[in-house]
């Protein structure tokens, strides 16, 4: 079994947001309203990376294959008004 120390597997809303591009408090809002997928840890909320790559459409190790073409036309202040345009979004 491999030591998967490179990559944490929770993010903070702040990482999440920085990470996507977007503020802080639209990423609040975006888990929230459940655009974002995050679990409660007692006080905390933290977004896993497994599925907000997985929602974002990636991999770990990049783009999948067929998808450096596929534009990401999507300003991340958008979110909050289209939330499907998460989807869009992609990470390099």
């Amino acid at each position: 079994m491999e030591n998967h120390t490179d990559h944490p597997l929770t993010l903070t809303v702040e990482q999440t947001a920085k990470l996507l591009g977007i503020g802080r408090s639209t990423a609040h809002e975006l888990v929230h309203t459940g655009d974002i997928p995050s679990l409660r840890l007692g006080r905390r909320i933290v977004v896993p990376a497994a599925r907000l790559a997985a929602l974002l459409n990636t991999t770990a190790s990049g783009v999948q294959a067929g998808e450096a073409d596929r534009p990401t036309a999507t300003h991340p202040s958008d979110l909050a008004r289209k939330p499907d345009a998460v989807e869009s979004l992609r990470l390099f």
